[in-house]
């Protein structure tokens, strides 16, 4: 992907606007909801020239808009009722890959583009603001841009269904525990936007130490993180809506995005799975599907059904919709009892999770004030992430599952979460940065709080975690008295889990599977410091 040199200037193309004919036909093709021709003409006129010098003819704000809402519309996925519609969802998504790729976020618009308009007099029409043009260069002048006249565009926009960005990172993610149809085309669009706003940070981050300039609030990033009222409150939703989980109180708070999202096309219009009426032949009483299995026997039916079915009365309680009972408290607690992590809604849920809390940290390393302190925003992982499933939360920590975590940001985690669970007795530290020593004297040789089998597996995860990590940077030593406080921490997590075991046997069949998570990630603690880490001496 091109990106800014070292020296501040930039290697992507020359952005232009696309000539006013050529737009025209991306107009009428759109109206007329010819989708696949008016993207299909958008990435050929993108695509035009085959040097880096050649100019980059990018679509007007309104078109990666429209774009971005084809992406995951249920018209142009979940409820395409032809190929041509589904095609265009891929299509739309090509061509934002592109635009990304050859004109870069700024000089492209993403900013104006991708600005939600849910709140905004704006949002029936008209243009879209936040020309960024005059202060930052090279955006093309779309002058006579003009809505667009139809409804994926204005009304059924997502940038003007949803509230703001986090409501559709919430109900994305519920979507990836409870609605895996949905979940396919959400993820595309919350990879792509990740990297739309990680590259437009980069890039800005580039020009502001070339320049001098402050070009860092306008990002994408600072304006979704801003894009609500301030205080602590604003910042804990973000947080809830990285962490959504299907349960009844997420989807309270991030509902669907579209009317009727988790509606599906009838099996007999749905475009992949129509196949061809059966042969008829009435000699044979064979009828093809002309009298489907719910119309057989229909007469013989329907008056047992007019006797057994009763109109309900005024004021009678209705029946739950199908999307709020498989969201319901019940249905979670039974998929979080199931275990694994596909209860958060897999690996690439997790991934997409992780990335998201990488770019808050950003935010708040880079402008404390305008969002918060970095402190709080650690403080506020711990608390998301300190009561999660253990499979979950192994996912969360481990060095090896994730990648998105800076190595220090990953230390800096999994302290924290340590000084939340570890028991109070064990001693503090003056110390800023996590070290050996701190790690031999404050962490190793200690359990958790409670004498919980989980917590107790969480600490000792957490340990493995830091032991992996200090050693992969080299600044792990593995002397004896390390491997000492590795197994005297083991013998107290071990033991303590076990008399809250005895004292409470009707907790032992709950505790069993947090048990194996314990005894295992001991035997990995001392595997590691026994077979793994080189042994070295200790100084007199």
């Amino acid at each position: 992907m091109a990106s800014i040199r070292d020296d501040g200037t930039s290697s992507y193309r020359t952005p232009k606007a696309i000539p006013f004919e050529l737009r025209q036909h991306c107009a009428i093709y759109f109206e007329e909801k010819l989708y696949s021709q008016a993207l299909d003409l958008l990435l050929n006129i993108l695509n035009y020239g085959t040097t880096a010098y050649a100019p980059a003819y990018v679509p007007a704000p309104q078109y990666l808009a429209l774009a971005a809402t084809i992406i995951v519309h249920p018209s142009t996925t979940t409820r395409a009722k032809s190929k041509e519609e589904q095609e265009a969802a891929n299509l739309a998504l090509q061509l934002l890959r592109l635009t990304l790729q050859l004109a870069s976020p700024i000089s492209s618009g993403f900013n104006v583009a991708f600005t939600f308009t849910h709140f905004d007099s704006s949002r029936h029409g008209g243009r879209r603001h936040g020309d960024e043009s005059t202060t930052y260069g090279s955006i093309p002048d779309h002058h006579d841009e003009t809505s667009l006249n139809l409804d994926l565009g204005k009304s059924e926009s997502l940038w003007s269904r949803a509230e703001d960005f986090w409501q559709v990172v919430g109900w994305a993610f519920n979507c990836s525990v409870l609605h895996p149809k949905r979940w396919e085309r959400w993820q595309l669009w919350l990879e792509f936007m990740c990297l739309a706003i990680e590259t437009d940070w980069e890039e800005r981050e580039k020009m502001d130490k070339a320049e001098g300039t402050t070009v860092l609030r306008d990002s994408l990033l600072m304006k979704y993180v801003t894009s609500t009222s301030g205080g602590f409150g604003r910042n804990r939703r973000l947080l809830r809506a990285i962490f959504a989980d299907g349960s009844g109180t997420s989807l309270s708070e991030f509902r669907q995005v579209f009317k009727n999202e988790l509606k599906e096309l009838p099996k007999e219009t749905d475009p992949v799975n129509h196949k061809k009426r059966a042969e008829v032949n009435i000699d044979e009483d064979e009828y093809g599907d002309y009298l489907s299995p719910d119309e057989d026997n229909s007469e013989g039916q329907e008056g047992t059904t007019k006797s057994r079915s009763k109109r309900p009365r005024r004021g009678t309680k209705p029946t739950k919709a199908p999307e709020e009972v498989e969201g319901s408290n019940g249905v979670v607690h039974e998929i979080y009892s199931n275990g694994g992590v596909a209860a958060f809604g897999g690996f690439q849920s997790l991934a997409l999770r992780q990335r998201l809390l990488t770019l808050l940290i950003r935010a708040s390393t880079s402008m404390p004030k305008t969002f918060m302190a970095v402190d709080d925003l650690y403080h506020l992982f711990v608390e998301n992430i300190r009561h999660l499933p253990l499979p979950i939360f192994q996912a969360f920590v481990a060095p090896t599952a994730l990648p998105w975590f800076s190595p220090d940001a990953h230390s800096t985690l999994c302290e924290l979460l340590l000084w939340r669970i570890r028991e109070s007795s064990g001693p503090l530290s003056n110390e800023s940065f996590l070290n050996q020593e701190k790690l031999e004297v404050c962490f190793l040789p200690y359990a958790a709080k409670n004498s919980s089998a989980v917590d107790n597996a969480r600490m000792s995860i957490l340990l493995e975690s830091l032991i992996i990590l200090l050693d992969k940077h080299g600044i792990l030593h593995n002397t004896q008295s390390f491997k000492e406080a590795v197994g005297i921490g083991n013998e107290n997590r071990i033991e303590k889990a076990e008399a809250e075991i005895r004292r409470n046997k009707n907790s032992r069949k709950l505790e069993d599977m947090e048990w194996a998570w314990l005894i295992e990630s001991a035997d990995r603690l001392l595997y590691l410091v026994n077979d793994i880490l080189p042994m070295e001496e200790e100084e007199d």
